[in-house]
């Protein structure tokens, strides 16, 4: 046969036909209209820390919300592009402190004074400025790898929140009132009470992540960021610059971080230096980890299990920390792709694949 005649083999598989290409697309949306309307339909009364009909429960879904969209970014880092950049809480702290600042008013006592600007303009500002200081802290970390790198970016992070605790010391207009802490104004949709206002506001934050992840991760800078991670020395001989694309995922998933940080701030209304250092990292590398690296839904189911526990536990903080010490390393040894590929890996399961083929057995009428 001709080698002429046979036809070319398409790069990537086909779509679904039809409607069925768009099924994930549905699936999100339907997940987050269901937890837009969840504060009118409360089915999860049976359990305190998440029920919609009051306000505790709303707020501790707003800190989910937050959490999660921290960690889409941070996923975005580690999971895609392989690079353990540790300075996330910092940019957290960055979202909480820039947006407690800007939209502060002036002329009040110090605790409180900022620069007055509207909620919506403060907020993007933030991001963006987090966004550039991401970059400037994956040059020198991008020549980097494994554990010098994850120190080098824990410091600068650290660095960060060091520089917030100083305030006047550095400049006179940062406005963080030192190691005091900032009172954090409360940013209120019309129509809308307050704890249903930042649990709107988070909602809103988690689902931009979200579907800001789906769309790059499904596009070239996705592909190519798995590229950087699983083949890094080959990338050079390709012609792709592998820096280039770390500092890429350092800008976005900074820019998460201060998104994420700037819905943790709206929900506890008070920010404090002290709240950004180690404690914020475990917290958002048990999310990141438990729920699942290089998993869509994972930083979602994360933070549900982190929130839960943090409450459960909020009396006895030590057995908290020990007790996320051991589900971390539960989640390495036993789990590492998180809980999120837990169906998936059912899915493939030896019992599930002799479970189907009984069941195709039994509806085959054709014998």
């Amino acid at each position: 046969m001709s080698t002429s005649t046979i036809p070319p083999r398409p790069l990537y598989p086909p779509s679904p036909p039809g409607i069925a290409r768009y099924r994930e697309q549905f699936t999100t949306l339907g997940i987050f209209l269901f937890l837009g309307f969840l504060p009118w339909i409360p089915i999860f009364g049976w359990v305190d820390i998440f029920d919609t009909s009051n306000n505790f429960g709303r707020g501790n879904l707003a800190f989910v919300f937050a959490y999660g969209a921290a960690a889409v970014g941070f996923n975005l880092l580690v999971g895609y592009s392989g690079t353990l950049g540790l300075a996330v809480a910092g940019l957290f702290a960055i979202g909480a402190y820039g947006t407690a600042i800007l939209t502060a008013p002036s002329g009040v006592r110090e605790a409180q004074v900022g620069y007055d600007w509207p909620f919506f303009l403060s907020l993007p500002v933030v991001c963006i400025a987090a966004a550039i200081i991401g970059v400037v802290i994956g040059f020198p970390a991008a020549r980097l790898k494994g554990f010098f790198l994850a120190i080098a970016t824990l410091a600068l992070g650290d660095l960060i929140i060091k520089i917030i605790s100083l305030d006047e010391k550095v400049w006179s207009g940062l406005k963080t009132n030192g190691g005091t802490g900032k009172q954090v104004p409360q940013f209120r949709i019309p129509g809308l009470d307050r704890e249903l206002s930042y649990y709107m506001l988070s909602l809103g934050a988690l689902f931009v992540a979200m579907v800001a992840y789906a769309i790059l991760t499904n596009r070239r800078l996705g592909r190519t960021l798995k590229a950087v991670r699983d083949i890094d020395i080959a990338t050079g001989p390709l012609g792709i610059s592998s820096t280039y694309y770390k500092l890429v995922a350092f800008g976005l998933s900074a820019f998460a971080a201060a998104l994420g940080g700037a819905m943790w701030a709206q929900n506890i209304s008070f920010a404090q230096p002290a709240t950004f250092e180690t404690d914020m990292l475990v917290f958002l590398l048990v999310v990141l980890i438990v729920g699942g690296l290089s998993h869509k839904w994972g930083p979602l189911i994360g933070a549900i299990i982190f929130v839960y526990l943090r409450q459960e536990l909020q009396s006895t903080r030590k057995l908290l920390f020990l007790i996320l010490g051991i589900i971390l390393m539960l989640a390495v040894l036993i789990l590492p792709s998180g809980v999120a590929s837990l169906p998936k890996r059912f899915r493939d399961s030896r019992w599930a694949k002799d479970l189907q083929r009984r069941l195709e057995t039994l509806t085959d009428f054709s014998l």
